[in-house]
C-alpha cells in the first residue's frame, strides 16, 4: 500500500537521517526576482511568455554583477484545473535554469501561489481562498506538487539550483506551516539529499516570526528566508493594491514617511488610520535595528539568512527611491545578509518591460557601490560556517 505523501514525509523525519553530511557550493549574495512571468502573469497573453524573459535578460543580469535569480512559479501556470502539466511553462522554466547556469547565475525556484493558498487573499477579499491549513487533501497535494517539481528539474546541479517550498505562508497558527514544512522537507530531502532548501518564515515571511520557524537540525544545505518592505509608506507609495496607496501626497526618506501636515481631512478615514499606523520615522539606523532578528536567527541556527524580497516602487520620487536602496544595500553588506530585490520588470523594476531601457544608476547601487563581497568579521555568525570561502566574488565590469 502506498502511503500518502504527507504521511510519508512525516515518517521520514522520524526514521531517516535525511540531512546531507557536507555543504554544497550553492551560495547567494545579490539577486533579482523574475516576477510576473511564470507567476502572477495577470492579463499577459500566454503566447507572450516566451519573449517576456529571455537569455538576453540573463546575460544582462550576470554582466551587471548579480549572482542569482529567484523565479516565482504558480500552480495554475504549471498544472491545469485537472492537474495535467502545462508543458510550455515547464519548458520555459527548464530553459531559464539552463540560461542561468550557462551565464553564471544561481537560481531559486519559488512555489509562489497554489490554488489552496494565496498570501494576499485576505487583503483582496478572498478569505475563502486559503483552504490549505484545514484540508489534509490539499496538504498532501502540496507535497505531491513538490515531488513533481523535483522529478522535473532535479537533474540540475545542487550547486546551481535551490528550492523554496512556499512564498509567504499566512494563517492564524505558525504551527500549521511548521507541520507542512516538516512533511515536504522530509519527502524532498529523501529524494534530493544535497539540494539547498529555502525555508521562509510565517505570515508574509516576516522577521517577527523567524524565531517560530521550524528549522531541521544538522542540515547544512538550508537557507532561512525573510521578506521586508519597510518603510511601507515609501516602498508602496501609490500602490493601487493597498488602501494606503490611495494617498497621493508627498513622502520623505529618511524621516517620517508622510509629513503630518499632509494627512488631509479629505482622505478616507481608514486610509488615514492605515497611514498613521505605519508612519514611523525611518533611517539607516532603523534598518540596522529592523534586521537584528535576522542576525540573531543566523547565529542561532548557524545558517545563512536571506532577504528574498525587498524593494521600492517606481511611483516613489526618484531621489527617495535611490536613497532607500543605498541604505538597505549598505545594511545588508554590513550585516552579511544576502538578498534579492523585487523585482525585474514589475512595479519595482530595474528594467522597463516595454522599452527594455535598463536603470543603470539603480543597478550600480545594487551591484557596484562598495566591495563586491565585504569581508566577514571574526565575530559574525557566518564566519564559523566558512561563508567567506563559499561565496562567489564576481569580476566587475567597466
Amino acid at each position: 500500500m502506498k502511503l500518502p505523501a504527507l504521511l510519508l514525509g512525516c515518517l521520514c523525519i522520524l526514521t531517516l537521517p535525511l540531512h546531507a553530511a557536507e555543504k554544497n557550493a550553492f551560495a547567494l549574495e545579490r539577486g533579482v526576482n523574475i516576477s510576473h512571468w511564470l507567476s502572477q502573469r495577470g492579463e499577459m497573453p500566454r503566447e507572450l511568455m516566451q519573449t517576456y524573459f529571455t537569455e538576453f535578460d540573463v546575460i544582462m543580469l550576470s554582466e551587471a554583477g548579480f549572482d542569482h535569480i529567484r523565479i516565482p512559479i504558480d500552480e495554475v501556470e504549471f498544472w491545469d484545473d485537472d492537474g495535467r502539466p502545462r508543458e510550455d511553462a515547464w519548458a520555459f522554466l527548464e530553459q531559464a535554469l539552463g540560461w542561468a547556469e550557462r551565464h553564471g547565475l544561481r537560481a531559486i525556484v519559488d512555489l509562489h501561489i497554489i490554488r489552496s493558498h494565496y498570501f494576499n487573499a485576505a487583503n483582496e477579499g478572498m478569505n475563502d481562498a486559503n483552504t490549505l491549513w484545514e484540508d489534509p487533501a490539499e496538504q498532501e497535494k502540496f507535497v505531491q506538487l513538490w515531488e513533481e517539481i523535483s522529478d522535473r528539474i532535479g537533474s540540475h546541479p545542487v550547486d546551481w539550483v535551490a528550492y523554496e517550498f512556499m512564498n509567504e505562508a499566512v494563517g492564524s497558527d505558525h504551527e500549521d506551516w511548521n507541520k507542512l514544512l516538516r512533511a515536504v522537507y522530509g519527502r524532498i530531502r529523501e529524494l534530493e539529499p544535497q539540494r539547498t532548501f529555502v525555508l521562509g518564515s510565517f505570515n508574509f515571511q516576516s522577521m517577527g516570526t523567524l524565531d517560530q520557524l521550524w528549522v531541521p537540525e544538522g542540515d547544512p544545505n538550508l537557507v532561512i528566508s525573510f521578506h521586508n518592505y519597510d518603510p511601507f509608506l515609501v516602498t508602496h507609495h501609490m500602490a493601487e493594491w493597498n488602501r494606503a496607496g490611495l494617498y497621493k501626497g508627498p513622502i520623505q526618506y529618511p524621516g517620517k514617511p508622510v509629513p503630518d501636515e499632509s494627512l488631509l481631512d479629505d482622505l478616507p478615514e481608514d486610509v488615514r488610520e492605515a497611514i498613521k499606523t505605519r508612519n514611523q520615522p525611518f533611517s539607516y539606523e532603523t534598518i540596522l535595528k529592523t534586521l537584528q532578528p535576522a542576525v540573531d536567527c543566523a547565529k542561532k541556527h548557524n545558517l545563512p539568512v536571506y532577504c528574498g524580497e525587498w524593494g521600492c516602487i517606481i511611483y516613489a520620487p526618484r531621489e527617495i527611491r535611490l536613497a532607500y536602496y543605498r541604505d538597505w544595500i549598505r545594511a545588508f553588506r554590513e550585516l552579511g545578509i544576502s538578498q534579492a530585490i523585487w523585482d525585474y520588470q514589475g512595479h519595482f523594476r530595474i528594467v522597463n518591460p516595454r522599452t527594455r531601457v535598463i536603470d543603470h544608476e539603480l543597478i550600480d547601487i545594487l551591484t557596484r557601490e562598495g566591495p563586491a563581497v565585504d569581508p566577514i568579521p571574526d565575530d559574525h555568525p557566518g564566519k564559523d560556517r566558512g561563508a567567506s570561502e563559499s561565496r562567489v566574488i564576481r569580476p566587475r565590469h567597466p
